[in-house]
């Protein structure tokens, strides 16, 4: 028998654990062309919510009472299947629950990750956290040595890997924001970042003037909202925004969520505001991981994961993505290998 979590209603606020229902069922039988396997790991994400919700149109529908989707670090433990065979340890769309049943049918197919590394890694840096940093920095925000660049949501599961994949890619400067104290010593000591703006303690309008008194060129935003729109104010000639992720909005209404004025700034100054997919970038993936994980080996990148015990953790691991108690890459080790990776 197997523990799964299932989703029992659809959260308005923040998800806890009134919405989901931990139960026990059958561990799954082998199919044609599948493979079982055992979770190690699971992450989560904030569009987690807007999952549960049945707010994006890049997932599938989560219906009540079916296994919460989530992706994981898993072992082969039997395999039909000649892409994922017994023994290997892949990243895939497990759901949370200890054993799964897949395929290579999935968006993005599982793929098989580094044993060199710890396998914690396959959840955040050398995984879909790492591979959204690089592709966002290098692909749709074009980083440039002399950019001045900004960071919001720094101490989350992507903006952790920001300053030092920039820096890897040729950047000399990176500034972040975060909320209190002990977050923000963490982004300059653990993070890469060179200076920090705490939003919960300063001004902003007086921090972003301090540290970007000639403007910015480079803003990767994972908060959205109000910020955005100051930050477009700001923009230097020919910057680039990187729409990674808009948290502060998740949990607000449509309507009332932040009504931009500077936008037509973009026009202004040339500039460029994109938002990207990951998923789409699917095979560029094997590129990334190869280096991600050289970047980790050599120490350029030196991941920071926020790891609890037990998937009868899962929810309260989501739940600290929105109060803001999560600093890296929030995850649940869920198990040890059956085998030797």
């Amino acid at each position: 028998m197997q523990r799964q979590w299932r989703l029992a209603s659809r959260p308005e606020g923040i998800p806890d654990r009134s919405h989901f229902d931990l139960v026990e069922v059958p561990i799954p039988a082998i199919e044609p062309g599948k493979a079982v396997v055992k979770t190690l790991y699971l992450g989560v994400a904030p569009v987690m919510l807007r999952y549960m919700r049945n707010e994006t149109d890049f997932e599938s529908p989560i219906a009540l009472g079916s296994v919460m989707a989530g992706r994981g670090v898993a072992q082969g433990i039997e395999s039909d299947c000649i892409d994922l065979p017994v023994g290997a340890i892949v990243q895939a769309r497990v759901g949370w629950q200890e054993y799964a049943l897949i395929d290579t049918s999935q968006r993005p197919a599982p793929f098989v990750l580094p044993t060199d590394l710890p396998l914690s890694h396959g959840i955040g840096a050398v995984s879909l956290s790492g591979i959204t940093a690089l592709v966002g920095l290098r692909d749709i925000g074009n980083v440039k040595p002399s950019d001045r660049i900004l960071v919001s949501g720094a101490a989350g599961g992507v903006g952790s890997h920001v300053a030092e994949i920039a820096k890897a890619l040729g950047a000399t400067t990176v500034v972040g924001i975060a909320g209190g104290p002990e977050k923000c010593r963490r982004l300059s000591t653990a993070m890469g970042y060179d200076e920090v703006i705490d939003y919960k303690n300063q001004d902003i309008d007086q921090a972003l003037d301090k540290t970007f008194p000639d403007g910015i060129d480079l803003y990767f935003d994972n908060v959205g909202g109000a910020l955005l729109d100051n930050v477009l104010g700001r923009i230097n000639r020919r910057a680039r925004i990187v729409i990674c992720g808009s948290i502060s909005e998740y949990l607000i209404d449509k309507e009332k969520r932040h009504k931009f004025i500077n936008v037509q700034n973009l026009g202004r100054q040339d500039a460029k505001m994109e938002g990207f997919f990951v998923f789409d970038y699917e095979n560029q993936y094997p590129a990334c991981i190869d280096t991600l994980a050289n970047w980790v080996r050599n120490k350029t990148l030196n991941p920071v994961e926020d790891i609890s015990e037990g998937i009868e953790t899962m929810p309260d691991a989501l739940a600290d993505l929105y109060l803001g108690n999560n600093v890296g890459v929030r995850m649940v080790k869920v198990a040890e290998p059956d085998l030797p990776p």
